[in-house]
């Protein structure tokens, strides 16, 4: 199991009902079958080839469900959702289906989006951090029905973008900001790419306090 896989099943609470939303080989459903986490277990992926891998991985599992559907429709009814993989776009649109206890996700991108959507909802983000991968960086989000609103109400532009906690200790985080400061260092000078880098070092200064 991969580095950002570990860090979203660590996340996960035992619960009612679980769906995975996007599922690809079933490596999430699996865990969460196995140490018997939810009674009702949900494989969903919009791609039959995808549902299958994960069929084949599972074998007969009376708990799991294998659902080749869109993840919106899937995912009402369930106490925990997750999503991972998808764009920040299209996790925001399978959110906007369902009202689950909690949310797991991982998006691609758009993850300031994927915040702004939670917090909106009156969604509290619990745990927001970067993992790395295979030399990639991925956001993993935990939140929980309820005190969203409040809690958007305070945060900033650059814990939208770059984290909701920001100002704790982040390796992974850290590296992130700075390939991209580096990044941004080399692009032409306009008043955009100035701004970026703006935010970029002042969340470099939160990671350094």
């Amino acid at each position: 199991m991969t580095a950002r896989l570990k860090a979203l099943c660590a996340l996960i609470d035992p619960c009612e009902s679980f769906i995975d939303v996007g599922c690809d080989h079933g490596y999430v459903v699996q865990f969460v079958w196995e140490r018997q986490i939810a009674p009702r277990i949900t494989a969903c992926d919009i791609s039959r080839p995808s549902l299958e891998k994960a069929r084949k991985r599972l074998g007969e599992c009376p708990s799991v469900t294998f659902v080749c559907d869109d993840g919106a429709r899937a995912a009402a009814g369930h106490h925990t959702v997750m999503v991972a993989g998808l764009g920040g776009a299209e996790i925001c649109s399978v959110m906007s289906g369902c009202s689950p206890q909690t949310f797991i996700l991982s998006p691609q991108s758009q993850a300031d989006a994927v915040r702004q959507a939670l917090l909106t909802r009156d969604y509290a983000i619990v745990y927001d951090r970067v993992v790395q991968d295979g030399g990639k960086f991925y956001d993993v989000i935990k939140a929980t029905r309820g005190g969203g609103q409040a809690q958007g109400a305070q945060a900033s532009v650059l814990q939208l973008r770059f984290g909701m906690f920001l100002q704790e200790k982040n390796a992974a985080l850290y590296e992130k900001l700075r390939a991209r400061e580096k990044a941004l260092r080399s692009y032409p000078s306009t008043e955009e790419n100035a701004r970026k880098l703006s935010e970029i070092e002042e969340a470099i200064l939160w990671q350094l306090r």
